[in-house]
């Protein structure tokens, strides 16, 4: 599929906007091809250097029309986040456009997009045969590259509010697990929340977070923020402590992107061993008190 211009759309984050811009240079050459439409706050600058960018300063809910016009002279148009969930089938109704969501991996020599199913048991592949296309990236799981066009375009965009917003509430999180690079989880198999504050003196100790799966979050030990999984967060981490966890399938799917997994479990069956690089067969609590123990040695030695 010969694809000739893309467009970007999404909220003012560099991570996302970098992400999808690699996408988008494996698919054109010259970056003069790759345009962007960037959903800003009040009092927000744009610093975004691809070729042409559209501002908007209004909620993407009230930009549908203004987007579609837009983007009607694009092949391919790349999104992810909330903007992408806020606009991609209503754009791709009103451009007659394919469409395939939640794409985590690309065949770009194929033209072929791939996203997982049956909590990754599957994959599925699709092979658009027309354009426009419209694609909904599941965050995290491809390269970035942060864009670089030198003589940047900025256009701001006027649309109608149509949805106003009454009230916005801030939420402070306690923990961003999905940027955290050390993360020690815990399940089942801890038992209380008293065993979720040993964790956390050995999260500290790492420099790392405490996560939990929903197990244990639906006992009760941990908040909701703080669980891993399909129906949580989705971890990129360079390592994670799996203490307790016997690896579910929707938490062995929040896992898929950490590099290595140390899984500590007394049964030798649990499935989380099949995903770990290192499998430990002892008590959670033996083990992380003798690491607590070693590592505060090291500390005050």
């Amino acid at each position: 599929m010969n694809v000739k211009n893309i467009l970007i759309v999404s909220d003012n984050n560099t991570e996302r906007i970098s992400e999808l811009n690699f996408i988008a240079e494996q698919f054109v050459s010259e970056k003069d091809n790759i345009d962007a439409i960037i959903f800003a706050k009040d009092g927000e600058e744009l610093n975004v250097k691809i070729h042409k960018v559209y501002g908007i300063k209004e909620l993407p809910v009230n930009s549908v029309n203004t987007v579609a016009d837009l983007a009607k002279n694009y092949d391919l148009i790349l999104t992810s986040g909330y903007v992408g969930a806020s606009l991609g089938g209503i754009l791709v109704y009103k451009l007659g456009a394919s469409c395939v969501f939640g794409v985590n991996e690309i065949d770009y020599d194929n033209f072929i997009f791939k996203h997982s199913a049956y909590g990754d048991k599957a994959i599925i592949e699709y092979k658009p045969n027309k354009l426009p296309l419209l694609i909904l990236i599941k965050e995290r799981n491809f390269e970035q590259s942060l864009p670089s066009y030198e003589n940047s375009e900025i256009e701001w965009v006027d649309v109608e509010k149509a949805v106003e917003v009454v009230e916005e509430k801030p939420i402070e999180k306690e923990v961003e697990l999905d940027k955290s690079k050390i993360v020690v989880g815990g399940g089942r198999g801890v038992g209380s929340k008293e065993g979720f504050e040993v964790l956390k003196k050995l999260a500290s100790l790492l420099n790392g977070v405490v996560g939990a799966s929903r197990a244990a979050v639906d006992n009760g030990w941990m908040p909701h923020q703080y669980q891993i999984g399909q129906s949580g967060t989705m971890l990129s981490a360079n390592l994670y402590f799996a203490f307790g966890i016997s690896g579910a399938t929707q938490h062995l799917s929040g896992i898929k992107n950490v590099k290595c997994v140390v899984a500590i479990n007394t049964d030798e069956e649990a499935p989380i061993f099949k995903r770990a690089r290192y499998n430990i067969i002892s008590d959670w609590k033996e083990f992380a008190t003798a690491l607590i123990n070693q590592l505060e040695g090291e500390k005050n030695g």
